[in-house]
């Protein structure tokens, strides 16, 4: 049962960071600048071992496609050694960062293009979660600027309609 209840959180939790994705890259001007150096194509999977969940994103143009759930031929995957590890980060328990440092991720594929997935989920988060869980996730959290307050609640605003859209794409 508590193996069910965390497989459903995780994967709820990466359909959100999937949409969140798509939502910054189309929204937040930062996303932009980072996304600028991604070539055309590149695939990011994101999960959980070792019979997931997972979802792709993958550029196209100036922004990221959330592809669905699975990993569809990814450049380069990040994740989590376990559920409880997947859970701890994906709930806001805490950062990525620490995450490595407990040995709790695998990377597969270049380091570099792994360290642009980073930063650029850096950004999602920050747009993604409330300020009180940022603080807890981030080794200095951000403080955003009015501009970056109203890019937020766009997000926010955009998140619920694209959830229900994301829900249903499946990676091939």
């Amino acid at each position: 049962m508590r193996t069910q209840v965390k497989t459903a959180l995780c994967r709820t939790s990466l359909l959100a960071l999937g949409m969140t994705f798509e939502l910054t890259s189309d929204l937040v001007p930062e996303m932009a600048t980072e996304l600028a150096g991604w070539e055309e194509g590149r695939r990011v999977g994101i999960g959980v071992l070792p019979n997931g969940p997972h979802i792709t994103i993958q550029k196209r143009g100036a922004r990221l496609e959330y592809l669905g759930s699975g990993l569809a031929d990814p450049h380069v995957s990040i994740l989590f050694k376990n559920l409880d590890s997947g859970v701890l980060v994906f709930t806001g328990q805490i950062g990525a960062h620490h995450a490595v440092a407990e040995n709790r991720v695998i990377v597969r594929g270049a380091n570099h293009q792994a360290m642009e997935a980073t930063r650029a989920m850096a950004i999602v988060q920050t747009y993604l979660f409330p300020g009180l869980i940022l603080k807890k996730t981030f080794k200095r959290p951000p403080s955003l600027t009015r501009a970056q307050l109203l890019a937020k609640g766009r997000v926010y605003a955009a998140l619920v309609p694209a959830l229900v859209r994301g829900a249903r794409r499946v990676a091939a």
